[in-house]
């Protein structure tokens, strides 16, 4: 008599008699099929999200400034960018409501900032400086205030910046 033990993964029935060797074939078939199909492992989807429509997406690292000026540029990461507005608003209106939203590879949101009417931002070669109003919150169940901090996003090229920094202006 074969000896298992009590977690043994790879289990098999144990039958007397000539009569069910079928019965234990299928049995069989039905576990190796069952191990076959093993989850995924856990990965970032895009969700789609019903009337919002993407307007612009680039890969860039991003940059905070310190509150003390002479410490410079703090490293926040390197993530998606997106620009999101509503769908079938009026671009460059209220109701569009455009936001910048920058999730690194893991899925972390590193920028998620409303594009506000008047938005300065400076270009210089592959970057874009702007100021965006961030909440000051460590975590979600936080309320936060409501901080005003300049951002420095850098794009792979020259062209990149340029088409970001008018699609923010448009938007």
């Amino acid at each position: 008599m074969p000896t298992s033990t009590l977690f043994s993964m790879n289990q098999q029935p144990i039958f007397t008699g000539s009569g069910n060797s079928k019965a234990a074939e299928a049995s069989a078939d039905a576990d190796e099929d069952a191990e076959a199909e093993q989850p995924s492992s856990p990965s970032v989807k895009k969700a789609e999200e019903k009337g919002i429509v993407v307007v612009h997406e680039a890969k860039c690292k991003v940059y905070v400034k310190h509150d003390d000026a002479t410490k410079g540029w703090k490293d926040i990461g390197v993530g998606q960018l997106s620009i999101r507005c509503k769908e079938g608003a009026e671009k460059a209106s209220k109701e569009s409501t455009p936001t910048v939203v920058i999730r690194n590879d893991v899925g972390k949101i590193l920028l998620n900032a409303m594009i506000y009417k008047g938005i300065k931002m400076s270009v210089q070669k592959n970057t874009v400086a702007s100021i965006f109003h961030t909440s000051d919150a460590q975590s979600e169940s936080d309320g936060g205030n409501v901080v005003a901090r300049t951002y420095l996003l850098r794009l792979k090229n020259e062209e990149a910046a340029t088409n970001l920094s008018a699609v923010i202006k448009e938007n």
